[in-house]
């Protein structure tokens, strides 16, 4: 197989998100605008790493409601606790290790907040949410919403360390998150002198993302909350100095164009529009 070069290196951007949420963004990455930055990682759209932080007792941070239309979201959580709730009826809990698959679609209100419990006693928050496109024929799709519980995607181990695979395949692995995007998605975590390789098709964007640690890819170093977008090649391999925990992305470009203004993603400005008239009119529903 041949190994994927470090094409680009994209820091990510500290930023707040929601209610006083601290995260950075790491697609689009420092110095990315516009349609650009969505094609080179096209068929992801957005990923943001929240906290890690610690909610003091009575702190409401969290994002409360807001529209969404035209992708996917794909919540990770690390630590903590989020309860969802949204405008189709969709409700649940985010613990440690799962995650929450929700179709925007024709449109979607929905809100993310700390439990009940964190309001009383504080505690850790962590996560990563990714946004995927969905491709033209599904973005008219129904909203809808999907809990991913820690028990449907255990940490597998592999040689030096574990994984935790959220959808696709790695390390013979498969995730349980389906969408119409072809993505695979992972959470690695290395030891000291770990190595890992995994086939990619040709074709696919696929990139590096470390949360803590520093990983080598093909001789470049990849520094936390860093995007390492991969060249051509046919397999991702990278190497762990000292203890690292990273995510991993890959995925079929959908290669349409992209119309986006802020919670909403269509093909035309026409459309988007057309979202923000939606919203207005009550037709995404409420809280």
């Amino acid at each position: 197989m041949a190994s994927r070069p470090v094409a680009q290196l994209i820091p990510g951007q500290p930023t707040e998100d929601g209610n006083r949420v601290p995260l950075t963004r790491l697609v689009p990455g420092r110095g990315q605008r516009g349609a650009d930055a969505f094609q080179a990682m096209d068929p992801f759209l957005l990923m943001d790493h929240f906290g890690p932080m610690v909610l003091a007792p009575g702190t409401d941070a969290g994002f409360p409601p807001h529209p969404h239309k035209g992708f996917q979201t794909l919540t990770y959580l690390i630590q903590g606790a989020f309860r969802h709730r949204d405008s189709t009826g969709g409700s649940g809990l985010l613990r440690p290790g799962g995650a929450q698959l929700m179709n925007a679609g024709s449109g979607i209100v929905h809100e993310e907040m700390p439990v009940p419990e964190h309001l009383e006693t504080g505690g850790p928050i962590e996560g990563v949410q990714l946004w995927i496109n969905l491709p033209r024929a599904h973005k008219g799709s129904a909203p809808g919403y999907t809990d991913l519980q820690p028990e449907s995607m255990p940490w597998r181990t592999v040689p030096g360390g574990r994984i935790r695979v959220l959808a696709g395949e790695w390390a013979g692995v498969t995730g349980p998150a389906v969408t119409p995007a072809r993505i695979a998605y992972a959470h690695l975590e290395l030891e000291a002198g770990a190595r890992f390789e995994q086939g990619v098709p040709a074709g696919w964007t696929a990139a590096v993302v470390p949360l803590r640690g520093t990983v080598t890819v093909g001789g470049t170093a990849v520094a936390a909350d860093t995007v390492a977008l991969l060249g051509e090649g046919d397999a991702v391999a990278l190497s762990a100095a000292g203890p690292a925990s990273l995510m991993l992305l890959a995925g079929e470009p959908i290669r349409e164009p992209i119309a986006h203004y802020g919670p909403f993603v269509m093909n035309t400005p026409e459309e988007i529009q057309g979202a923000f008239e939606d919203y207005q009119a009550g037709r995404m529903g409420s809280l």
